[in-house]
């Protein structure tokens, strides 16, 4: 009888078998020997970070550069002149409707629109105000004086021309002929309150009734 044959010894797992060597590195001649060897560097490419978008005319647009479209710092905005402080000169100018082609309107009208315009325009403040308050005061002491005289002269006229034996132009002419010197005195007073309202100075009229005070 046989026997079967002794099988052969299994051997032990030793794991995985350890890679090859890396190749030697080969160094430049010249090079002593025992000294390190040479690596290169490393390339790294440079991060890259898109620029974020910035909106035309927002605070942070081309940080450093002015935005498309706003005026460059120093120089003023073209087409756009600066801003003029209020003068009170509405008030002035409207005393020229004396010039109105009908006969005692356009004194009455003169008054009465530089009287009303002074007083909105009084609300500006500063120059403006005293100027306003100038041409209220004037406006109205043209107009009582103006209407007064014009009263006068109707009352003189009837009283005195029914069968009184008066023929000449004087004492009938006499409230009229006030009236026209004293539209005379407004409109020299309108001419020089405008020129000097639009020159940034005060106009005072210092015989002008004190309707207003400040």
């Amino acid at each position: 009888m046989t026997t079967p044959a002794d099988p052969t010894p299994e051997r032990p797992f030793a794991g995985p078998a350890a890679p090859p060597p890396p190749p030697p590195v080969a160094t430049p001649p010249g090079t002593p020997p025992g000294a390190p060897a040479y690596q290169a560097p490393a390339f790294q490419a440079p991060a890259f970070q898109a620029p974020a978008y910035q909106a035309p005319g927002s605070p942070t647009h081309a940080p450093g550069h002015p935005a498309p479209g706003s005026p460059v710092q120093g120089y003023p905005a073209p087409g756009y002149p600066p801003a003029t402080p209020p003068r009170g000169l509405l008030p002035w100018v409207l005393g020229f409707l004396i010039f109105i082609p009908f006969p005692f309107v356009g004194g009455l009208a003169s008054g009465i629109a530089m009287a009303v315009s002074g007083g909105s325009s009084r609300r500006a403040g500063g120059l403006a105000r005293e100027n306003a308050r100038s041409a209220l005061n004037w406006g109205l002491t043209y107009l009582l004086v103006s209407t007064l005289l014009l009263v006068l002269h109707v009352v003189v006229l009837f009283s005195l021309g029914r069968g009184s034996g008066v023929t000449g132009f004087f004492p009938i002419g006499i409230p009229i002929t006030i009236y026209f010197a004293i539209s005379i005195v407004h409109v020299v007073l309108v001419i020089m309150g405008t020129v000097r309202v639009s020159s940034g100075s005060a106009m005072r009229v210092p015989f002008a009734i004190p309707f207003l005070r400040a």
